[in-house]
Order: C-alpha cells, then structure tokens, then sequence
C-alpha cells in the first residue's frame, strides 16, 4: 500500500475496470452501427490507403498488440505513483468514451480485403469481430497512449527505445491487415496525443502561478 493508501488490489481493479469499458463501450458501438444503412456510411479513403500493400502476416502484430494494451501498458501505468495513476485511469476512460462518440457520430467501415488471412480471419469469427467502429484507431489510441506514460516511469533508454518501435509497429500495422485506413491512424495518434496532454496537465501549477506574486522593490 502506498503512502495515500492506494493498495494493489484497488489498483488491480480499476486496471481491469478500464478493460471491461473499453470492451463494453467497443462492442456497443459495433452492435449500433451495424444496425445502420449502408448510406450512414463515410468513406475517408486517401491515396495513401491504396499504395499499402495489404500484408498478411502482419496480423501477428495487429493482435500482439491486443496483449500489449492489456498486460505491458497496465504493468506501465500500475507503476506510477497514487495522483499520476489516478489521473491516467480517468484519462484512459475519458480516451475510450470520447472514442466511442466519435466513432458513433462519424461511422466508417474497414476496408477488410475480400482475401484475410487465415489466422485474421479466425480472430474475426473468435470475437464476432465487426468492421464498424474505425476511426479513431482505437487500437492505435490505446498502444501509444502507455508508451508516452512509460517516459514517466522508466528512465532506461533501451527500454524506452523497444516500447517506442513495439508502439510504431503495432501502430503501423493496422494499415497492413487493412483493419484501418490511413486517417483512422492519424485520428488515433492524435486522441493519444490529446489526452496525454491532459494528464500531463495538472490544475496546481495554474493555481500556483496565479498566487504567485512579484515582490516590490
């Protein structure tokens, strides 16, 4: 237990209480948009999105990713201390809801080649996949989002070099496994930057420089 009184099991909870919502609020949104016409649709293809080949067995990395978010970015955030941890769980709440509404407001559909991969395609039908809650990645979003926190904990470059390049990768390979357009993972870098800004953000240091006062000569 720490000085504030946060023990483990309290820490444990909450971490898998941000699991559970981004499961819950992820699925929602699938659900509701599949009940959509097809003319609720947006389509943001770029021409980049054409010039990326379509890679099959970089679904290994897409995936990986998956226990990325789940298991290094909670060791990653469980180890900051009481106040930054707290801030990160609710930013890591505000990430997925705010997600969730832009994924709702602005529907998209992935662009799933007709060809998937074996092992992508058994995935797919394992988690009743659906292909209607793509932009922002959020995939992207919640990979980048522990790699900026790690900065905060680990001072260790090579760790924070292998962090950085597993966050490149799994973040690049959305586009390969065509589970994303090329916005999707720009929408999702920028949801990441956003709301580590916020947690980096911290309301004291604007209260103290207002009370801070230049003495008279």
């Amino acid at each position: 237990m720490d000085k504030a009184g946060l023990n483990r099991s309290s820490r444990l909870f909450m971490l898998a209480g941000i699991v559970a919502l981004h499961s819950l609020v992820y699925y929602g949104v699938n659900t509701l948009n599949s009940l959509r016409p097809p003319q609720d649709f947006h389509d943001f293809t770029l021409i980049i999105d054409h010039w990326i080949p379509y890679l099959k067995w970089t679904w290994t990395i897409y995936y990986f990713g998956d226990f990325y978010i789940i298991f290094a970015a909670a060791a990653i955030v469980y180890r900051l201390p009481r106040s930054k941890f707290i801030r990160a769980v609710w930013v890591y709440a505000g990430m997925i809801v705010s997600g969730a509404v832009i994924q709702y407001a602005i529907p998209t559909v992935a662009p799933w080649p007709p060809d998937l991969s074996v092992g992508q395609e058994f995935v797919h039908n394992l988690i009743s996949l659906y292909p209607y809650a793509c932009l922002p990645s959020m995939h992207v979003a919640l990979t980048v989002l522990p790699a900026l926190f790690l900065f905060s904990v680990i001072e260790s470059r090579p760790v924070r070099w292998v962090s950085s390049i597993l966050a490149a990768l799994i973040t690049l390979s959305i586009l390969t496994t065509k589970e994303h357009y090329f916005l999707d993972m720009i929408a999702g870098l920028v949801l990441a930057a956003a709301f580590y800004g916020l947690w980096r953000w911290n309301p004291k240091n604007i209260t103290s420089a207002k009370n801070f006062e230049i003495p008279e000569d």
